[in-house]
């Protein structure tokens, strides 16, 4: 069985880290390295030795701790092929379908997901009947969607939110790159107010809540594009669309303003 531990470090920028683990073999991979002591120390307590490094995209607040923490473990660094010589220590390229990591019948896989950058790997925890969890970094946040700022496409995450998460199973885990929540909650009342499911979840959500994706399909607007609540609050800021495509568009456009 595959463990996993999300390592948040309180910054500016919120991020996350994750050790995924077995108990049985004492191997972990830790992906998007932000803080090396603090990922090494956590290491040090269950009992794992890290081999691999894994990085989701190129952007230094995913791999600034894979020099440090490949020096301190001997660690493999893993990216994606057009990021070879923008990921710091990057040893070995991995493409949709690769296999990082196994224990019985589990697997951590490797999607190929553009759109926040041309150079972005989310990697699924999956068993033979489903996937688990996804590792999204700045593709999928909580109630949001990655920005296209520094070498995207909108167009282009566009069709990767709506090709390859919105086909995830509502019981999969979203272990994003950030804790964007409270931004992407009020910016989600802004385009999508007549939400009744998300002033619900509000009243129960915990510090650091990690989502599954059937919340996250009634939760997050950019899953929501085809409710009357989005579209009408689209209608009212006098934003024009014409199909599912636009909205997305839109809503991304507008949460870059925001």
């Amino acid at each position: 069985m595959i463990e996993i531990l999300p390592i948040f470090t309180n910054s500016p920028l919120r991020n996350y880290s994750y050790l995924v683990y077995s108990n049985r073999t004492g191997e972990a991979y830790c992906i998007d390295p932000f803080d090396p002591k603090q990922i090494l120390n956590h290491a040090q307590k269950l009992g794992v030795k890290i081999k691999g490094i894994l990085n989701t995209h190129e952007h230094g607040d995913h791999t600034q701790g894979n020099l440090e923490l490949k020096e301190e473990t001997k660690a493999i660094v893993y990216g994606h092929k057009d990021a070879k010589h923008k990921i710091p220590g990057m040893d070995q390229v991995l493409k949709e379908g690769d296999i990082v990591f196994s224990v019985e019948e589990e697997s951590l896989a490797v999607w190929d997901t553009p759109g926040h950058t041309f150079s972005h790997l989310s990697f699924v925890r999956k068993n033979p009947n489903t996937i688990l969890g996804i590792f999204s970094g700045d593709t999928l946040f909580n109630a949001g969607v990655g920005n296209c700022f520094r070498g995207g496409d909108p167009n282009v995450l566009y069709e990767t939110i709506s090709s390859r998460f919105e086909t995830l199973p509502d019981s999969c885990l979203l272990y994003p790159g950030h804790d964007y929540w409270d931004n992407n909650l009020k910016f989600a009342e802004h385009v999508d107010p007549e939400n009744d499911f998300r002033n619900l979840f509000k009243s129960s959500l915990k510090p650091f809540q990690i989502s599954e994706m059937g919340t996250e399909k009634n939760l997050n607007p950019f899953f929501r594009r085809n409710t009357n609540s989005v579209k009408d609050r689209l209608t009212e800021l006098k934003e024009t669309y014409s199909n599912d495509r636009s909205v997305f568009l839109t809503l991304r456009k507008l949460r870059d303003h925001w």
